[in-house]
């Protein structure tokens, strides 16, 4: 074998120099690389076919003797590079070759390929080129180069910090979060930093490793020799928690990764704790709660469940099926059932798979009743609910027990109810609601809306001149206003009160009242407390109103109104004469005489008592005037009642508007001060209003201001009249008179002060005084009496005989030397008590007249009452006996009447001796008047007693 090798070699050399030229060419075409060879003239002296192949190149062209630039320009037309950049190109390259050093470069074809290209010149001259196919080494450089990029990328804008280490411990690379993360300085930490100097700088910046510095670094070199993964946890400068996490490489490096797990770390707690809550949430729960998976099989479950089935924590372990934990719970005997264990799971599943989660009962053996929900969760598995519904079984047999009670009670109300939800539908409703308003039980009932209870109540004809629609529109609106109370008239005349009551969670409860009776007797109420209940005239509220809106109009509009004010004359008498019925005719007389008399526009009001008023339009005065005088004429004459003729009047009094003022206040005023006057002038009249009027009474309105100091002030005092016998002449006692000297009037008449002491009630206290000073002085003189007038006003207050008593006693006058003086006045307010008091008197041993007998109507009823010891006939007699036949004869029979009834009888103010003869000649046995003697202080009285007895001797 070997010489045979030797035998081709020989042959070989044989062949010459075209023979090696050949068997170089045939190496040449066989290498990886193209090579072409050109001369020091740059044309090809040698080219193998891999460097054609390579250019896509043809060997007809590209062949010994053709010139590098011929080369370039069929490389460009077979499209390696553009044919715009031939001359550029060659340049180049030829510049680059004449500089005599080899170069390397690299062109990209059209066709993506990358070659590498060599060019090295040739020592005799010349150059070649050698090209390399580099297109996947330059891929694999270009994704090397990305895949670099991406990593510095990824490290760059990584969450967590990075630090890598090589075998010698000092670093490889950190990304920018490391340096972040701890605050480091980027100048220390950077590769080829040891870790002792990382470490060192860390700690500098506040970082804390959670040992010395030492210790640590020990630690970790030790980790790195024993290979030994660790993860720790270290506290940054700011206090915020950062875990690390050491991987080793396989050259003896490692690499850590750190990660700021502040957040995590109060997750965990959060929901550890969280954890914690659901876990005392579910062993405190009332009730039982079981976590099954998808193959029915227990994953959790809470100490209630255990208890109600009766199983222990050992039978309810994670991964029990729910077939097992039935048949357990029955063995220990929870419950029975007459379906077996299979029947009571494939129920269960067929519940899940329906997604059925409505409850089921079960009665466990302890007689308690427990409610099961199955609950599929979306991700598979379900929950189970065990609830103890034992209570609320026995609430809802109480609740359905009280319905019943309820609805007994609901539909036996007086009253309508109608409860209403939110959309104003029907929740329930009794019968009473139905029966009020006459409707179908059929259209009434639960569910219906009242829009359709209107159309159904409009159509039934319920509510007249009005459609279904307003009243609606009407409802809701008021609903919108909130609680509220309503009053439907309906067609029958009944009205019906409907009160509404907002529902706490929505909705309305409507009552309805049948209040027809009540509102006419409040329509009777409001008429009787604006009208009088005797007559039905308007009473004083409804007078003032009528008032104001006449002068409203008088205001406004014009013209007059008049106001006029009636006061009966001796009604008082009728009332004690003949009874409170007949004064009751007469009031209702009077007020009928008034409404005929008056025009259709006029209003007639009682104010009270015997006072009535009449508002008047029309030309004024003269309306009002013509008025007066007529009623003063009609009510002059009424009618007999009780079969006696009476005798009353009427006082008027007008005030004219506007001429006496626009205010109701002050019109009044003005009337009542006009009829004050008209009463003045003798009663049965009637006074127009004037102003002087309103002097006048602020002229009293003083007088009675002084009044009322005057006994303080001690300006009272006084005077004693003279009484006697006829027959003898004989001084029988004196008549105690009050006189009042006011310091800057000088005296005041008591016909001026005493009617004001008397409606002031100042009477009382003069009166008192007036008594005990009397009896006083008195008590000082010999045998003969003191005569005090009573006024009836002291009659009306308490403690009378008390006083006298008192008096007596006080001054030690023995109790026959006093003599009361009674007015028939004071006997007409109250009759019977006033008999009573003098009866209390008499039997105390006082004497008591009647005075001013004969003025009055009933003086002779009295005189049956009560045994007076005297009559004093009144001086309005005796001063006109020698005119008035009429005075002679009433004087004659007074004095007849008092000697058959045995007492004495007194003729007041005989001033002359004609009236002394006159007296004398009718049967009086005693005297009083200026004729025996003015009225005397008491200084003078032993005076007058003196001079008088001396008459009497000489007499």
């Amino acid at each position: 074998m070997t010489s045979t090798r030797d035998n081709e070699l020989g042959a070989r050399r044989e062949q010459g120099p075209e023979a090696l030229v050949a068997l170089s060419q045939l190496a040449l075409d066989h290498m990886e690389q193209g090579v072409c060879v050109y001369d020091a003239d740059n044309r090809i002296v040698l080219v193998n076919q891999r460097y054609l192949s390579l250019f896509d190149m043809s060997a007809d062209i590209v062949r010994v003797g053709t010139s590098y630039r011929e080369v370039l320009a069929h490389s460009a037309m077979r499209g390696n590079f553009p044919q715009d950049q031939l001359d550029t190109l060659y340049s180049a390259r030829i510049a680059q070759i004449a500089g005599g050093k080899p170069f390397r470069t690299e062109q990209q074809l059209a066709t993506g390929l990358v070659m590498s290209l060599e060019l090295k010149p040739l020592p005799g001259g010349g150059w070649m080129t050698i090209c390399d196919d580099v297109t996947r080494l330059a891929r694999l450089e270009a994704e090397l180069r990305v895949q670099t990029e991406r990593s510095q990328h990824a490290l760059s804008n990584m969450s967590h910090g990075l630090i890598m280490y090589d075998a010698d411990s000092c670093v490889v690379v950190c990304n920018e979060r490391f340096l972040n993360l701890y605050n480091l300085d980027p100048e220390i930490v950077k590769p080829g930093a040891s870790h002792r100097e990382v470490l060192d700088h860390w700690v500098s910046r506040g970082n804390l490793p959670g040992m010395p510095t030492d210790e640590f670094h020990k630690s970790r070199l030790q980790d790195v020799r024993t290979r030994k993964a660790k993860s720790l946890l270290v506290m940054r400068y700011d206090g915020r928690m950062v875990q690390t996490a050491s991987r080793f490489l396989p050259d003896g490096g490692w690499v850590t990764v750190h990660e700021d797990v502040t957040d995590r770390l109060q997750y965990e707690e959060t929901l550890r704790q969280q954890n914690f809550i659901l876990d005392a949430a579910m062993e405190n729960m009332a009730h039982g709660l079981a976590f099954y998976d998808s193959d029915m099989r227990l994953r959790v479950c809470n100490n209630t469940y255990r208890k109600i089935y009766l199983l222990s924590p050992e039978e309810t372990r994670p991964g029990t099926h729910l077939a097992e934990l039935i048949e357990r719970s029955m063995a220990n005997g929870a419950f029975s059932s007459e379906y077996s264990p299979q029947q009571l799971l494939e129920a269960a599943s067929a519940r899940i798979a329906n997604h059925d989660a409505s409850p089921m009962r079960r009665r466990m053996s302890n007689d308690t009743v427990i409610s099961v929900r199955y609950c599929a969760l979306a991700e598979g598995g379900f929950v189970a609910t065990y609830e103890d519904i034992t209570e609320r079984e026995h609430a809802i047999e109480e609740l359905s027990e009280q319905y019943r009670r309820f609805d007994a009670a609901l539909n036996n109300m007086s009253q309508g109810l109608c409860m209403l939800d939110a959309s104003l539908r029907v929740i329930v409703c009794n019968r009473r609601y139905i029966e009020m308003y006459g409707l179908s039980p059929d259209v009434v009932k639960p569910g219906v809306s009242m829009r359709e209870i209107m159309e159904h109540s409009c159509e039934l004809g319920i509510h007249q001149n009005t459609t279904a629609a307003r009243l609606y529109a009407d409802y809701v609106e008021r609903l919108r206003e909130g609680e509220h109370t309503l009053h439907r008239h309906l067609s029958d005349g009944r009205i019906i009160k409907l009160n509404h009551k907002r529902m706490e969670h929505g909705g309305w409860v409507v009552t309805y009242e049948d209040v027809t009776e009540r509102h006419k007797a409040q329509a009777r109420v409001a008429h009787m407390a604006r009208h009088d209940s005797l007559t039905d005239l308007p009473n004083r509220m409804l007078f003032r109103e009528k008032m104001g809106e006449g002068l409203n109009q008088v205001a406004i509009a014009g013209g007059a109104m008049a106001v006029l004010c009636f006061d009966l004359d001796n009604f008082k008498t009728v009332n004690d004469r003949l009874g409170h019925a007949a004064g009751d005719r007469l009031l209702r007389w009077v007020a009928a005489r008034l409404k005929e008399n008056v025009g259709e526009h006029d209003t007639v009001a009682r104010l009270g008592g015997d006072e009535f008023a009449v508002l008047q339009r029309g030309p004024q005065p003269q309306s009002a005037e013509k008025l007066a005088r007529r009623l003063v004429e009609v009510i002059g004459h009424p009618p007999p009642l009780e079969s006696q003729s009476i005798h009353v009047g009427v006082s008027v009094g007008i005030a004219i508007a506007p001429d006496h003022g626009l205010d109701a206040d002050e019109l009044m005023k003005c009337a009542d001060l006009a009829l004050y006057q008209a009463k003045a002038k003798g009663r049965g009249a009637y006074q127009l209003f004037e102003p002087e009027m309103e002097e006048e009474a602020r002229s009293r309105h003083a007088l009675e201001h002084d009044l009322r100091g005057a006994l303080e002030a001690r300006e009272f005092h006084l005077v004693f009249q003279p009484q006697l016998r006829l027959d003898s002449s004989e001084l029988t006692g004196f008549e105690a008179l009050l006189r009042w000297k006011h310091p800057s009037r000088g005296f005041v008449s008591p016909a001026e002060f005493i009617p004001i002491a008397e409606e002031t009630g100042l009477i009382v206290p003069i009166g008192e005084w007036v008594l005990r000073s009397a009896c006083a002085t008195a008590a000082s003189w010999p045998d003969v009496t003191v005569a005090v007038n009573l006024s009836p006003v002291q009659f009306r207050s308490r403690g009378l005989v008390a006083m006298v008593t008192s008096a007596l006693a006080e001054a030690g006058l023995p109790p026959q030397r006093l003599e009361l003086e009674v007015t028939e006045t004071a006997l007409l307010d109250d009759s019977d008590a006033t008999i009573e008091i003098l009866h209390q008197l008499r039997a105390l041993g006082v004497r008591v007249s009647l005075d001013d007998f004969g003025v009055g109507y009933s003086s002779l009823s009295y005189l049956r009452k009560f045994p007076f010891d005297r009559i004093k006939i009144d001086r309005s007699f005796v001063g006109t006996l020698g005119e008035s036949p009429e005075s002679v004869a009433i004087v004659r029979t007074i004095a007849s009447l008092g000697s058959v009834l045995g007492v004495e009888t007194t003729a007041e103010g005989v001033e002359t001796e004609e009236q002394l003869d006159f007296v004398r000649e009718c049967g009086c046995t005693a005297v009083q008047g200026y004729y025996f003697g003015r009225p005397c202080p008491a200084s003078e009285v032993g005076r007058t007693i003196e001079t008088l007895s001396s008459v009497r001797r000489v007499a």
